[in-house]
């Protein structure tokens, strides 16, 4: 099963006007405490402040809106994406303890070691802790390992549908 981050969105979520290229926009992802899924909005930088997100920050990064004639591919959009947002669970204040979100982690840590935008460190490791490497920023990263089994991919697809496709 691969899994893709859904590329920016074509319109804010606070407003519902469409981008522009060059406009600054905040992807957000937030777990929704009431009804315990995650969901994503995308906003302009100038947004954020107005909008009222319906539970807690997972994730945050910032992206620019690019003019369609640009030959950006699509699928380095969405791996810029999914490594942001990657980067993003580990940010200070965004770190959850929650099992979906250290599933998240692993599995976008294989996803991206796969891509070789991260490598593991030392000797691979089957539980506890695996330490990866992000190639491009030389920093280190410590990704839980979980059980990936049948459940949590069914509960993370089903919690992740507005993140992921």
């Amino acid at each position: 099963m691969e899994w893709q981050i859904k590329t920016l969105a074509r319109k804010s979520a606070l407003t519902g006007e469409p981008f522009n290229p060059g406009d600054r926009i905040v992807c957000v992802i937030f777990k929704d405490l009431d009804v315990g899924e995650v969901g994503r909005v995308d906003l302009l930088v100038e947004e954020v402040a107005q909008f009222e997100l319906p539970g807690q920050v997972l994730g945050r990064w910032t992206r620019e809106v690019k003019h369609p004639d640009e030959d950006a591919s699509h699928a380095q959009d969405r791996m810029a994406s999914a490594e942001d947002f990657f980067l993003s669970l580990y940010e200070a204040d965004t770190v959850s303890e929650d099992a979906t979100v250290n599933g998240l982690k692993h599995v976008l840590a294989l996803m991206l070691e796969r891509k070789r935008v991260i490598r593991a460190v030392g000797k691979r490791q089957l539980s506890g802790e695996q330490v990866y490497l992000h190639v491009k920023q030389k920093n280190e990263i410590v990704v839980p390992i979980v059980d990936i089994s049948i459940e949590l991919m069914q509960l993370m697809e089903d919690t992740l549908g507005d993140i992921i496709h």
